[in-house]
């Protein structure tokens, strides 16, 4: 294995880099090239809380190149059970600053930029710009416009998840002429469309499989592999143990 692993060559990877991520190279068939793309990726995480939390750490384990880390709430304690990148000692800080801090323990080599700011259409444009993936892993419809919007204009895919009691959905809009989110809800869903009532709490793990769908379509994105999600919805229910794959249909009035 040390012997296959010095074999491996890179003009964009370090040494040090090669062996750390020497496993995904050799053994998951991802390859030099594919670790390259990797490297060279800069992916924005919009919201590190739970979801955000999810995405955040699996990012910085493949090794993206530059990771964004969006958000301008503080650590609260009811958020803990959900939210498992921040522990006691973290109560009261900004997810953004200490986010790094956690991330820099999983993985020192990554590029991380803070943006620890409320996004608005004032600002949005020039945060999203000097990134190629937006997650959005926001909880607010206000939120999940402006960035759809956003990534309209400026031509960016987004990857977006949501979760209710027991079900959570992922996929990606504006990608390859794909659909955007004003096709799947043209308008903000009311709570009763989107509050389950069977008895089911939104666990940490429902947010963490979400967090991980999440986090494996920005790979995908990143690699060049095609998805499933760019023009379907899938949903997750927990309680049911079910997947399912639903079209989104795209209107072009959208994109106007």
């Amino acid at each position: 294995m040390e012997e296959k692993i010095n074999s491996l060559k890179s003009e964009i990877l370090s040494s040090k880099e090669i062996r750390r991520y020497s496993q995904q190279i050799t053994q998951l068939g991802l390859g030099i090239n594919g670790q390259e793309k990797l490297k060279q990726s800069r992916i924005l995480v919009i919201g590190a809380g739970g979801k955000g939390s999810t995405i955040l750490q699996n990012l910085a384990s493949v090794g993206i190149g530059v990771i964004g880390i969006c958000d301008n709430y503080p650590v609260t304690e009811d958020q803990l059970s959900r939210q498992h990148l921040y522990g006691n000692g973290d109560l009261g800080k900004q997810k953004a600053i200490i986010s790094r801090q956690k991330l820099m323990d999983i993985n020192h080599l990554i590029d991380y930029r803070l943006h620890n700011v409320c996004l608005s259409e004032k600002n949005i444009d020039l945060i999203c710009a000097e990134y190629d993936i937006l997650v959005d892993a926001t909880d607010n419809y206000p939120a999940h416009y402006l960035i759809n919007d956003a990534s309209i204009r400026m031509k960016k895919p987004v990857v977006f998840g949501s979760l209710d009691n027991s079900e959570g959905l992922v996929t990606v809009f504006n990608y390859k002429g794909g659909p955007s989110l004003r096709c799947y809800y043209p308008k903000p869903p009311t709570k009763k469309e989107i509050i389950s009532d069977d008895g089911f709490v939104c666990l940490v793990m429902i947010i963490n499989i979400i967090g991980s769908i999440m986090a494996n379509e920005a790979i995908k994105l990143v690699i060049g592999i095609e998805t499933e999600l760019s023009g379907n919805v899938l949903t997750f229910n927990a309680a049911k143990y079910k997947f399912i794959l639903t079209e989104i249909i795209r209107n072009p009035a959208n994109f106007k």
